[in-house]
């Protein structure tokens, strides 16, 4: 199946954009890039009570549902660890919490590369801890916490539910980068032409990681051991099919069923990387958005 048109169109802007450089060459100029594709976006009108925080040393945005519910799901932007923020995560975040009936904290954790690893990921797992912590502030319930995150967030949401275990009620994670030892069938395949292609997805990696140990769990949770793959929360996993990624959400997502955990997949066929993140212009972000939303009212 071909991409939607809509995506088609995104997609192609994206990568035309490109010039002859196939992957980023500077950090800050890719983060105003980035900020400025977004700026020419339909604006989006909040549907839920804002407040900005301070989490655990980090900025971070906290959108509450008219009905005040108890859940309360932590995300982590996309944008490889580089770019993106909680401010230009509100077209998905805002939608989670109004479809899903759930509060929703979004972090700001610190980015590379002048914080790298494991800056995001201590900043991610201090925000659960911190959430927990301030539980009555937040008018949640600790034991309702659920993580989720795209991209580089899906990385840091599938290893902070690793952090915590059974301790946490659930798991977005979409189209999540699991393993950065490897390289898949899917990074091959889709290496050139799409909105994210493998040498942007590599230069990410390298601005994150920059010499770590790349088989450490806490960056490549997909080399966890079983037992650590039995211990984890229910999990929704939304894959984009052109996408270097797309191998990461299937095998993530039969390592925890193999492992017993209940895991429901959502494989789009016609979108690439970054839809999810783009409901204002692609139907596809919001169907996928309903069915995530579905998922986290199940827990």
């Amino acid at each position: 199946m071909p991409l939607d048109a809509a995506s088609q169109f995104v997609n192609d802007l994206v990568a035309s954009g490109r010039g002859e450089h196939p992957a980023p060459q500077d950090h800050l100029a890719l983060r105003d890039a980035w900020g400025a594709m977004f700026a020419a976006l339909p604006p989006t009108v909040l549907a839920n009570e804002r407040r900005d925080l301070d989490v655990a040393g980090c900025p971070a945005i906290l959108l509450t549902p008219p009905s005040k519910p108890t859940d309360l799901l932590i995300w982590f932007h996309g944008g490889g660890w580089v770019i993106g923020s909680p401010e230009l995560s509100l077209p998905e975040t805002d939608r989670l919490a109004t479809q899903a009936e759930t509060v929703v904290l979004s972090l700001d954790y610190r980015m590379a590369p002048e914080h790298r690893f494991p800056a995001a990921y201590d900043d991610s797992v201090a925000a659960v801890a911190w959430a927990m912590e301030h539980a009555a502030e937040l008018g949640i319930d600790p034991t309702k916490i659920s993580v989720g995150g795209d991209s580089a967030g899906g990385n840091l949401a599938a290893a902070v539910a690793q952090h915590y275990g059974p301790q946490l009620r659930g798991q977005l994670l979409v189209y999540p980068a699991v393993d950065a030892a490897r390289q898949s069938a899917a990074s091959e395949l889709y290496a050139e032409g799409y909105l994210l292609n493998t040498p942007t997805m590599s230069w990410f990696s390298d601005q994150y990681l920059g010499t770590q140990d790349r088989t450490d769990v806490r960056c490549s949770p997909l080399r966890a051991s079983d037992e650590v793959m039995a211990s984890l929360a229910p999990a929704h996993v939304v894959i984009a099919e052109y996408d270097p990624l797309r191998d990461d959400g299937f095998d993530y997502a039969e390592r925890m069923r193999v492992a017993g955990v209940r895991v429901t997949v959502d494989h789009h066929a016609d979108q690439m990387h970054g839809f999810f993140s783009l409901p204002a212009v692609l139907p596809g972000a919001e169907r996928a958005i309903a069915t995530a939303a579905e998922f986290l009212k199940s827990l």
